[in-house]
């Protein structure tokens, strides 16, 4: 609920119902006639510890961030990183998923990685929000600083960075009242800092270029045409000299030639060189100086283009700020997050997992928490729930009070102490504040701001169920401490999959997936979902199917196939059930053996001899074919025996169960 307070610095989201004496709330002890919302405009401070959303209207903070401001910024963005118990982000992208990706429930978090590395390395960046959560020693609560950057990839030289938009994407931005002028026009530059490195380390090499030797002769007669030239100017009263256009080729000559003129002891009589750009492409220009005057100029010359540098890597600084406060990082379903952040801010993203692992923690010392998989481990509160717009209207507004409630009372024997730390925009950060704050929803600023209100609640509570009994003093006006969630340091949300979180500190999960199979040698035209109903009926159990479209030739298909876990049926009757559905030449695969295949990069090699024959030899790890591994299994699907080099009769038996499907 919203009430409306002029000139109050807190403004209450949360509100209490009058409850009964020593009536225990997750927000604290409540008695009769006690802090009723009408009360709280009267102070800066929610009296009860729960979350509040205001800032002074003195000295406003512009949080929206462009090229305007960006520069008058960073001093205010360093100092609130410096001062952060955690920083939350958020960003927005023009896409997220390639055509050529989609996310199976059998994936491997390499195969996870590959997919969100896909789309973080080829989409950009539109916003970034930025969230530091500072804790008040003297208010006892959270005063988070807020800023919502519009970050753009202008091209500059030696970086003119290609992206890919999906329409999807920018539809919802649009809905959203992203401004794309302001975007394009205003957004703060970036670059990966590797690249930014790249250009610096150009430059200071441009200092000592390689010596090049004359040799042909229409470069000697060149080179002795421009010396004479010069010679000429510099005793003429011409202030200036433009020399002849040329090629790359010849322009780095002019420049040997030049440095060492240059050095030639002239007394006071001197000269600097400038490239302009002429009619015909880029040119040199000499300008007459005293040798003082022309290593000063050369050295703002240098200055210059090394500013240039930096302002064109522009966001990349805040990303390195974040990197070096060296505090816990926060977001709500951060895979993307990370993904984005380091293509856009750091580098070309690795080719592996374990190595993308080692660049997370480089570049996030504190460690990274993402609240979309804490929210998922407190199933009693949010039943399934946990987007970020669920999570925090559920426990800043108060939807879930009594799902909160409820598992305090489970948790801990004394609830009512583990009341929310109390959370007010800091002064001059008010744009977030105030009845019309859920319109910024979706803009990255808003959802960082929002990430880190859920976080500070969550880690609550997870205090709350680590407590024990009897050393509980009350927790309204103390800071959440990180250890109560240091043990999901780093573990990510993996949705649509049996991999309970991916691993960014610590070894990764491995679920048991001896229920699973790989089938090779499957009919090139094989549909799948039939075939998955067919083998569901054929084995009384649920078959789910899922076509591995890399691994398909003009020969054969290959599928992975996951059986029930508590009614696995034996690889005999699976193979005669695979030759009922007139799969002949299918082999079975072990996931084990699958999977060591696929990390040590041999896969194609287990698979190669299938391919080369429509899946009528063996290999390797690779089963004998499933006709001759069937026999017994085909006995007891249908009661007859098979005769010793006989085909299967259930073949034509089954054959008009079975309906044909190509592919279209």
């Amino acid at each position: 609920m919203h009430l409306a307070c002029p000139r109050s610095a807190s403004i209450r989201l949360l509100t209490h119902q009058r409850l009964p004496f020593s009536a225990i709330c997750w927000r604290g002890i409540v008695t009769i006639g006690e802090r009723r919302a009408q009360s709280f405009c009267k102070s800066t401070e929610s009296p009860n510890g729960s979350v509040s959303t205001c800032a002074s209207t003195a000295g406003k903070i512009n949080m929206d961030i462009t090229r305007a401001n960006f520069q008058d910024s960073l001093p205010i963005i360093q100092q609130a990183l410096q001062d952060c118990h955690f920083f939350a982000l958020d960003c927005e992208m023009t896409g997220l998923d390639l055509q050529d990706t989609k996310q199976e429930y059998l994936d491997e978090i390499e195969d996870r990685y590959h997919q969100t590395a896909k789309g973080g390395s080829q989409f950009s960046l539109t916003q970034f929000g930025l969230s530091a959560f500072v804790w008040s020693e003297t208010e006892h609560k959270y005063r988070p600083r807020t800023f919502n950057f519009y970050v753009f990839p202008r091209p500059t030289k030696g970086y003119d960075r290609r992206f890919l938009s999906q329409a999807g994407s920018l539809e919802f931005l649009a809905g959203q009242g992203f401004d794309f002028n302001k975007w394009i026009y205003h957004g703060v530059p970036f670059m990966p800092a590797e690249w930014r490195d790249k250009q610096l380390r150009s430059l200071n090499k441009a200092q000592d270029r390689r010596e090049i030797t004359i040799q042909r002769a229409d470069d000697k007669v060149f080179v002795k045409s421009m010396q004479d030239q010069v010679a000429n100017w510099i005793q003429s009263q011409e202030q200036t000299l433009l020399l002849e256009p040329s090629n790359a080729y010849r322009r780095a000559i002019q420049y040997q030639q030049l440095e060492k003129l240059q050095k030639a002891d002239r007394g006071n009589q001197g000269f600097y060189v400038q490239r302009v750009s002429g009619l015909v492409g880029a040119q040199l220009q000499l300008v007459k100086a005293t040798p003082e005057e022309a290593k000063q100029h050369e050295e703002e010359e240098r200055q210059a283009r090394l500013q240039a540098i930096h302002d064109a890597a522009g966001f990349t600084a805040v990303f390195e700020m974040m990197r070096d406060c060296n505090k816990p990082a926060v977001g709500h379903n951060l895979s993307f997050d990370l993904t984005f952040c380091l293509s856009s801010f750091a580098q070309s993203l690795p080719p592996s997992w374990p190595a993308y692992k080692q660049l997370v923690q480089q570049w996030f010392p504190a460690g990274v928490w993402d609240t979309k998989h804490l929210a998922r481990q407190l199933q009693a509160v949010f039943e399934g729930d946990t987007s970020l717009g669920h999570v925090y209207q559920g426990l800043v507004e108060g939807g879930l009070d009594q799902a909160v409630a409820e598992f305090l009372a489970d948790q801990t024997n004394e609830p009512g102490k583990w009341a929310f730390p109390d959370i007010s925009h800091a002064d001059g950060y008010e744009a977030y504040q105030g009845p019309e704050a859920s319109s910024h929803a979706h803009e990255a600023g808003y959802d960082a701001y929002m990430t880190g209100v859920a976080f500070a609640c969550l880690v609550r509570l997870y205090e709350a169920a680590g407590s024990k009994p009897g050393q509980t003093q009350s927790k309204t006006s103390q800071q959440p401490s990180l250890e109560a969630v240091q043990h999901l340091i780093g573990r990510l949300n993996i949705g649509r999959c049996d991999i309970p979180y991916g691993a960014l500190w610590g070894e990764d999960p491995q679920p048991d997936r001896s229920h699973v199979m790989l089938a090779a040698g499957l009919q090139p035209d094989t549909c799948f979902k039939p075939l998955g109903e067919q083998l569901s009926k054929h084995l009384g159990v649920r078959v789910r199917v899922t076509p591995l479209w890399q691994l398909a030739t003009s020969q054969s298909s290959s599928a992975l196939l996951e059986l029930p876990v508590e009614d696995l049926p034996d690889s005999a009757r699976l193979a005669a059930a695979l030759v009922i559905c007139r799969q002949p030449h299918a082999q079975l695969v072990t996931w084990a053996d699958y999977s060591s295949a696929k990390r040590d990069g041999t896969l194609q090699t287990l698979l190669q001899p299938l391919q080369q024959t429509g899946g009528a030899s063996q290999a390797g790890a690779l089963k004998r074919p499933i006709e001759a591994v069937a026999n017994s299994g085909v006995s007891a699907l249908t009661g007859q025996a098979i005769p010793a080099g006989q085909a299967p009769p259930a073949k034509k038996k089954l054959k008009s169960m079975v309906p044909s499907c190509r592919m279209m």
